[in-house]
């Protein structure tokens, strides 16, 4: 017998202690370990797996705690230090020893010294990272450890900020960004051979991109992008926003690396299936580089454990451009193709995380507004699809002077700042390709994770939560990772939004 136990934060006053059983297929609370209030956001200690740290997502100044983990997995409170700033939404250990603090209500974020001597106690003298935005929105929503920096994704801003180490532990500076067309609002990332993946929360799009040399501003072309969002969606008076992005790591039971991302539906309309994980390949990461290598996308129901094939036209049409528009089409399936039923209903009440925002005086921004997407780019109507307009952005800097009038991406595109980009590789060469659409029943998935890739086989499993409604749901790994089968289900607590395993 297998037990995994597994830690939940979210939006109460407690996390969650939860054991897999994988023989049984069974979940269990376990504990409710006490904290403050809102540990919407928790992560592990790099090296030492008895250390948790948490965020404190409250204003108008948040905090940071500290946990020793028993080995039942309940918690014991170390620490607790001030964020220096409002609402903090992420944390993550560093290879330093600092554990970083996004305060998405403030333009700054923390990344807070620990004792060398013993890393569950914080240092009192790290200075808040202020964000050059001026009077501008900022809402940092993640930190990104890779390569000697810290990458912040600017939900408000539109940027990824580029941050590294300014003297003592806990002294930081930005050196550079990489720009977001206004409106796209990048929330979470994820990095691999170099290749930045970033998930745009206020237009559910996941794009990729190479990562310019630092230290500068410049953004390079799009290698892929493509829409998240469900085709099924075409036929619900709904509203998404992407929020998860985890690249599973390969191991000997899967061998590529795939993307996972969560969409989230805020309402009116919610389809009784709950929201989907969708799952997708990048093929010049995994070596698949043609169609006929692959099924065909499908649609799967994990609560009626039915799969239907939704045949969306995907990535094939995708286009960039430095100065136009890059849009990234999903033509939802024709309604009677699909066979799952929708069942509609509507919003009762607000999300847990939405109702803390205004309690503690921060939200989201009022949405930039962005040009309008050129003719070749008009929207088709509700019931034939759904077009996604993702805005490119170019500003020349000293690294991309204008006088030069080209950037190219190695092996992928080039172009200049008044014409489209131009593919110079094949399009299968670097191709986000949907391989499935799970629908978890979960209402608003905040995030999720997958096992540790052990002996004990965890990365076979993936566990996600509710915001709203649905508990906390573990699904088996099928096809490679390419698919979701659900293995159980705990409904015992709702607001679940961030997971361990231990």
């Amino acid at each position: 017998m297998v037990n995994f136990t597994i830690l939940a934060g979210g939006f109460t006053s407690f996390i969650a202690t939860y054991v897999f059983d994988s023989d049984a297929g069974s979940l269990s609370l376990t504990k409710q370990n006490p904290t403050g209030q809102n540990p919407s956001w928790i992560a592990p200690h790099r090296l030492n797996s008895s250390i948790l740290y948490a965020v404190n997502e409250i204003g108008p100044v948040g905090n940071l705690q500290s946990f020793l983990v028993d080995e039942e997995g309940g918690l014991s409170l170390v620490d607790t230090v001030a964020t220096g700033g409002n609402g903090p939404t992420y944390t993550e250990a560093l290879s330093g020893g600092e554990v970083s603090a996004m305060n998405f209500g403030s333009p700054n974020a923390s990344f807070i010294a620990t004792d060398p001597e013993d890393p569950s106690r914080f240092l009192r003298d790290s200075p808040a990272v202020n964000f050059p935005v001026g009077d501008g929105p900022s809402n940092p929503h993640q930190s990104l450890e890779f390569n000697g920096e810290i990458f912040v994704p600017d939900l408000g801003a539109d940027k990824i900020w580029r941050i590294v180490a300014d003297g003592e532990p806990g002294n930081f500076k930005v050196q550079g960004q990489i720009d977001v067309a206004p409106g796209n609002g990048p929330r979470h990332i994820a990095i691999r051979d170099n290749i930045l993946f970033i998930l745009h929360e206020k237009t559910s799009v996941l794009t990729a991109q190479p990562i310019p040399t630092a230290p500068n501003g410049t953004t390079l072309p799009l290698l892929a992008n493509v829409s998240i969002v469900p085709p099924e969606a075409a036929n619900l008076n709904g509203s998404f926003f992407a929020a998860e992005i985890v690249i599973s790591e390969p191991s000997e039971a899967f061998p590529d690396p795939l993307i996972y991302v969560s969409n989230r539906n805020l309402g009116p309309e919610f389809d009784e299936a709950g929201d989907s994980i969708a799952i997708f390949e990048y093929t010049a990461l995994t070596g698949n580089s043609t169609e006929e290598e692959l099924p065909s996308p499908s649609t799967t129901s994990v609560s009626e454990s039915v799969s239907v094939t939704a045949t969306p036209t995907e990535s094939a049409t995708t286009t960039s451009g430095l100065a136009g528009p890059v849009v990234a089409t999903l033509t939802a399936a024709d309604p009677g193709s699909v066979a799952k039923r929708m069942v509609k209903y509507h919003a009762r009440r607000r999300p847990v995380h939405e109702n803390a925002r205004r309690q503690y005086g921060y939200d989201y921004p009022e949405p930039a507004s962005s040009p309008s997407p050129s003719p070749a780019s008009d929207s088709s109507s509700a019931g034939s699809g759904a077009t996604i307009t993702l805005l490119s952005s170019y500003t020349p800097t000293a690294a991309a002077p204008a006088e030069s009038g080209t950037q190219t991406a190695a092996g992928s595109a080039s172009g200049t700042a008044n014409g489209p980009v131009v593919p110079t590789a094949t399009p299968t060469a670097a191709t986000l390709r949907l391989t499935n659409q799970v629908f978890t029943g979960l209402r608003q998935i905040r995030s999720f994770a997958i096992g540790k890739a052990d002996e004990n086989g965890g990365d076979e499993f993936l566990i996600a939560g509710a915001n709203l409604d649905g508990g906390v749901a573990v699904f088996r790994r099928t096809e490679g990772g390419r698919n979701l089968e659900l293995v159980t289900r705990n409904t015992e607590l709702q607001s679940r939004t961030s997971f361990v395993f231990l």
